[in-house]
């Protein structure tokens, strides 16, 4: 069964690369011939033919599946405006001292799953509540990077079907539903609304409370960055670790107290009745987590396990590892998709080889040996999915896993029981002592997170990469006896056999960043790095610098930056700079407001320039003398080698392109033009574009911004100068490599997907 799961999970994994959703005639001609040598092959190699069968089933139950997902989108005509719609809400709300966050279920004017935020005096949402809300919804969107997380591939795994804000409105308003049934999630809300007034008392009530009902909304982001910091993240709410641990205690404690009765063990065996408690206990945990998909997963392989045993089933360890694999995709194939999809059932497979070595150990010796192994085996994984980990996580693991599994969780459920019953100064005292050890951890925790090697960060690896690394890690730990081990050493040495892809002299990079409606530049020439501008940060914390720009640089192996340029001081210019400073050694900043940079800056001014590798960078404005202001004060920088050259400009308007026109005719002239001010209509002015001739105009602007950028008449006059766009709205990332010629690449359309947006 483990070999055909496998086929099943590489079928899912073809069709999720799609992309498109239907099926071309070169792929429908592929899957006549597997079907042919399926039917051909069948009587002689069964193993083979049934194979390409799971696999074909797996490409099949993918389609199916994520074409059923996509036929629930929303209509056109109900987005980006204000509309009426009645429904429920599901899943437990996650409140914030800005809004409440929550998924609702739309059932009129139109069926959907919708992900909302109510801002500003949001009343006391309830999971199940129905009501009447005016929304304003649009189209399931992300910023699309290198390195960056991909929130529109989130949206389709979690089926949101639309996002989008409540409106203030005497329209809002709860529908009493007298036929309003009882759920899972409603319990969840009644369990964490009365333990919240004992909880709110203790410093890591949000983490006890996780544990309990797999609620991590309420966990402070000091605890979560510090758990994220050690890689223990999975530690602090409820997940595969913990359905596992609660069951497998379970499981062996009855098995010790049914032994103990001879009559119960004439009835059932001790086993068999230990697996009917452990089945149970691990149902009752995953439930109280609101059935959430990690705990969905760690269910579905427990209940293989106790199955196996309750019908005394006599498979090995590696078939029943099959068998979970493909009930969990079968489920749901959409897991795929998830980070924690991929890491427990890898983990799980290095604890079933790990858990065979070193039979003639101690316990303590093979359990030291079995957490390593689970650190060192997941650093390819690590590295494909976050390009960073941390040093210290081995041995921060090795203290917190034990802590947690037979201290703090324990004690959580131990507390919550109590309190349930009544025994209300006891449920306090069992929270008390889980918050003092947790304390106690967090102390050891920040310590080692302090060491400054701890972080690390890599380029991104391809796929190649990622099988070989997994290869080298397994064959160097493999047994002595095969004898295998050297072989990890040429495997790792074709790692840096990956060509080098250096910029030449003479020659740079511009990348224009997928900031949605901002700006940010990295300019790249052989030995330089230089960024300018750095997107927004808004009042709800959301950072640009912090979720586009350093994970691209951290993607890019960047850790130094020799020049940062403000241009002005616009949020979506300058709102993301702290997070820079914060992870990034910087040589020297220049702004057109160095008073606005918290550290030290110079002005950027008409007439400086420098050469780095072979390119000459030039300041054409804001001029000393001259008294522009806000927008038109923006730095405008000119990159040129020996054959092409690209203008950015910041947000400047009519008036600074007037002055440029007026001192600067000649050297305007570049082949490649950022679109001043996101293609605003202030700007952009006929003179200033036949001044600057530019074949090329990148326009970075957030899709379906309330700016209207760029604006129809701009978009015109591009056109009618026969100029080139391009928008990041559209094409995502934007790199442009300038060598002999213009290589051009857009991110969302080399990493084009039949889930994601496109723009047609």
């Amino acid at each position: 069964m483990f070999i055909y799961a496998l086929n099943f999970l590489f079928g899912i994994l073809l069709f999720s690369l799609k992309n498109a959703l239907l099926i071309t005639v070169l792929e429908w001609s592929a899957l006549f011939v597997i079907i042919l040598t399926i039917l051909l092959s069948f009587k002689r190699h069964k193993v083979v033919a049934l194979s390409l069968g799971f696999f074909l089933l797996g490409f099949a139950w993918m389609g199916i599946i994520s074409a059923q997902t996509l036929s629930t989108q929303i209509k056109e005509s109900y987005l980006n405006k204000p509309i009426l719609v009645t429904g429920k809400v599901v899943e437990l709300p996650k409140n914030t001292t800005r809004n409440t966050k929550f998924i609702f279920k739309a059932h009129s004017p139109f069926q959907g799953k919708l992900k909302l935020a109510w801002y500003h005096h949001s009343p006391n949402l309830r999971t199940g509540d129905a009501w009447q809300l005016l929304v304003k919804i649009k189209h399931n969107n992300s910023y699309q990077n290198l390195g960056g997380f991909d929130y529109e591939k989130w949206l389709f795994y979690k089926r949101i079907d639309a996002t989008g804000y409540v409106r203030a409105s005497p329209s809002n308003q709860r529908i009493d539903d007298a036929n309003q049934t009882l759920s899972i999630d409603q319990i969840r809300q009644a369990i964490r609304h009365s333990l919240a007034p004992i909880l709110q008392q203790q410093e890591f009530g949000g983490i006890i409370n996780a544990l309990i009902i797999g609620d991590r909304s309420l966990i402070s982001t000091k605890h979560w960055a510090l758990f994220k910091a050690t890689n223990t993240t999975h530690l602090s709410v409820i997940s595969g670790l913990h359905i596992g641990l609660i069951s497998g205690f379970m499981f062996l404690l009855i098995q010790f107290l049914w032994r103990y009765s001879m009559r119960l063990s004439r009835v059932m065996p001790s086993q068999v009745a230990a697996a009917f408690f452990g089945l149970g206990s691990a149902f009752v945990y995953a439930l109280i987590a609101g059935f959430s998909v990690p705990t969905g997963r760690a269910f579905i392989m427990a209940s293989v396990l106790f199955l196996a045993i309750i019908f005394r089933r006599h498979h090995n360890t590696w078939q029943l590892y099959g068998i979970a694999l493909f009930l969990v995709l079968a489920n749901d194939p959409l897991n795929i998709f998830s980070v924690g999809f991929w890491l427990s059932f890898y983990v799980v497979a290095v604890i079933i080889y790990g858990s065979h070595q070193h039979q003639d150990k101690s316990w303590l010796y093979r359990l030291i040996y079995l957490q390593l192994l689970i650190n060192l085996a997941t650093l390819p994984l690590t590295i494909w999915f976050f390009s960073a980990g941390s040093i210290v996580s081995p041995i921060a693991n090795l203290i917190a896993i034990p802590i947690f599994s037979f201290a703090v969780i324990p004690l959580a459920l131990i507390g919550a029981l109590l309190h349930f019953t009544g025994l209300a100064y006891l449920s306090v005292m069992v929270f008390s002592i889980a918050n003092q050890i947790l304390l106690y951890l967090t102390i050891i925790l920040e310590q080692l997170q302090q060491f400054e090697f701890n972080q690390w960060h890599y380029s991104q690896t391809s796929l190649v990469d990622l099988t070989l690394f997994i290869l080298a890690m397994f064959i160097a730990l493999s047994p002595k006896g095969l004898k295998l081990r050297w072989l990890s050493i040429p495997i790792l040495g074709l790692l840096f056999l990956t060509p080098n892809h250096t910029i030449k002299h003479n020659s740079m990079l511009v990348t224009t960043l997928d900031v949605g409606q901002g700006l940010a530049h990295v300019i790249q020439t052989r030995n330089h790095i230089l960024l300018f501008d750095t997107g927004a940060r808004y009042a709800s914390g959301f950072d640009l610098g912090d979720s586009v720009i350093t994970p691209y640089l951290r993607a890019k192996h960047i850790q130094h930056l020799d020049k940062v340029i403000i241009s002005h001081d616009d949020n979506d210019h300058i709102g993301g700079l702290n997070n820079i400073l914060q992870n990034f050694d910087i040589t020297e900043i220049l702004s057109s407001v160095p008073e606005k940079i918290p550290t030290k800056a110079t002005n950027c001014q008409a007439g400086q320039n420098w050469t780095w590798d072979g390119v000459l960078f030039e300041i054409l404005s804001p001029n000393k003398k001259s008294k522009l202001t806000d927008n038109n004060a923006s730095c405008v920088l000119k990159v040129s080698n020996q054959k092409y050259s690209i203008l950015l400009t910041g947000d400047i308007e009519k008036a600074t392109e007037r002055h440029l026109v007026q001192n600067f005719t000649k050297k305007l002239k570049s082949t490649v033009l950022i679109s001043p001010h996101h293609g605003s209509k202030t700007s952009s002015t006929q003179a200033f574009l036949t001044a600057v001739s530019p074949t090329l105009v990148i326009i970075s602007s957030g899709f379906q911004n309330r700016f209207h950028h760029p604006h129809k008449t701009i978009l015109q006059r591009y056109q009618a100068n026969n100029i080139q766009t391009l928008q990041t709205q559209c094409s995502g990332q934007i790199d442009l490599l300038f060598t002999h010629d213009i290589n051009i690449k857009e991110y969302r359309k080399d990493a084009k997907r039949y889930y994601l947006r496109q723009c047609y």
